[in-house]
């Protein structure tokens, strides 16, 4: 099998058609093509991956995402688990056995401490 020099989609940079692969490579889950224009000699990398190895990312990415929302203070209250105070084995009448200052607000959803 001959080996056949694509001619691919335009140039992000100069919007001309013309861009041509120079070098390809295995990954462990693709395929990295190093590109060129023919008009301007811009150069990008593209990575060519599995449909499952893409989903796989799309389903992390949101997970990350989320997780940052969290940490960030950004999440919205309804994806937060619900986690009741008053139903806690640590409960103490009005106050949290361990002192934390965020007993009964929406902030004790991240308690670590909580148990039935």
């Amino acid at each position: 099998m001959a080996f056949q020099k694509a001619i691919l989609p335009d140039c992000p940079q100069c919007k001309q058609p013309g861009l041509r692969v120079i070098e390809s490579r295995k990954t462990d889950h693709g395929t990295r093509r190093r590109k060129a224009c023919e008009c301007c000699e811009y150069r990008l990398t593209t990575y060519e991956v599995s449909a499952d190895f893409y989903n796989e990312a799309q389903q992390n990415l949101i997970l990350v995402s989320k997780l940052y929302a969290l940490l960030s203070g950004n999440a919205l209250v309804s994806e937060l688990p619900i986690i009741k105070c008053t139903d806690c084995s640590h409960n103490q009448g009005d106050d949290c056995a361990f002192g934390f200052p965020e007993y009964d607000t929406t902030d004790s959803h991240d308690c670590n401490h909580y148990a039935n």
